[in-house]
C-alpha cells in the first residue's frame, strides 16, 4: 500500500465511509478509489485534492501532495565538526615557510585571473562561520542569478528537512534575500540560530515556516519576530 493510499483509507475509516460512499462524495469511481487505496493507481493533484477533502484532511493540503510520493530515507548521522586543516612546514615535507608563501601566493593569483570565471563560494554553519570553501563557475557575472561576492553555502547541521530530502550535512546554495518568498526554502534568523524552513505566507504580517523531520512541524509567527536572509536556490549533496 503506497503512502498516499494508506493515508486515504485510514481518513475514510475514521469518518466511517465506505469505498461507496467517498466515490459519491467525490465523484470518482469506487472501483478507482480501491485500487488508489491499494497502491495499484497514482491519482492526478486534483483527485488527491478532492479524496482529501472528502476524507476531511483540509490544513496543509499541498504540502500532502508534494509529500506523498517521497522516498523515505534513514536519517542521516549528525555531521561532526569540522576543521579545515592548516599544513605547517616540516622538515618531512621538504618545504620551508618562504616555499609555502610562495605556493599560497601562486593560488591566490590564479584565482584571481579566473576570478570572472570560478569563485570561491564560503561554506557556513548555523553560527555563520566561514567552515570552507568550494569553487562554483560565474556564468554571465552571476552564480545562479545572485552576485558572486553575495552567495554563500550553507551546511546544513540536523535532519529537521529531511522529510523533503534535505538531510544533515547537506549544503545549500543561497542567494541574498531580505523578504520572504511563497514556497521557497529560505535561510532565516530565529532563536539566535541560522536555520532553513520552507516558507508560507498566512497574510500581510504573519509566515508559517515548516520543517519536516518524522513528521510535518508549522511555526506561525509575525514576519517581525524573523529576520530573512536568503533564498535557498540549490542542493548540494556529496555521497
Amino acid at each position: 500500500m503506497s503512502r498516499m493510499g494508506d493515508t486515504i483509507r485510514q481518513n475514510r475509516l475514521k469518518y466511517k465511509l465506505t469505498e461507496k460512499q467517498l466515490a459519491k462524495k467525490t465523484g470518482l469511481a469506487e472501483s478507482f478509489i480501491k485500487e488508489v487505496e491499494s497502491g495499484r493507481r497514482i491519482p492526478s493533484d486534483d483527485q488527491v485534492k478532492r479524496l482529501l477533502k472528502a476524507c476531511g484532511i483540509t490544513e496543509s493540503m499541498s504540502t500532502e501532495i508534494d509529500t506523498f510520493n517521497a522516498v523515505e530515507e534513514k536519517p542521516r548521522p549528525r555531521p561532526r565538526p569540522y576543521i579545515i586543516p592548516v599544513e605547517k612546514p616540516s622538515e618531512a615535507s621538504g618545504k620551508s615557510e618562504k616555499q609555502a608563501e610562495q605556493d599560497a601566493e601562486s593560488s591566490a593569483a590564479w584565482l584571481d585571473a579566473l576570478g570572472g570565471v570560478v569563485k570561491r563560494v564560503p561554506i557556513t554553519d548555523e553560527k555563520g562561520i566561514v567552515i570552507d570553501h568550494m569553487l562554483f563557475p560565474v556564468v554571465g557575472g552571476k552564480i545562479e542569478g545572485g552576485t558572486p561576492d553575495k552567495v554563500t553555502l550553507f551546511r546544513v547541521p540536523d535532519d529537521s528537512l529531511s522529510g523533503f530530502r534535505v538531510h544533515a550535512g547537506d549544503l545549500l546554495l543561497c542567494v541574498p534575500e531580505k523578504t520572504p518568498v511563497d514556497d521557497a526554502f529560505m535561510l532565516v534568523h530565529y532563536g539566535g540560530k541560522r536555520l532553513v524552513r520552507r516558507i508560507k505566507k498566512l497574510d500581510p504580517s504573519h509566515l508559517m515556516l515548516q520543517s519536516y523531520d518524522r513528521e510535518l512541524r508549522i511555526d506561525s509567527m509575525l514576519w517581525g519576530e524573523i529576520t530573512i536572509l536568503a533564498r535557498c536556490v540549490k542542493l548540494i549533496r556529496t555521497l
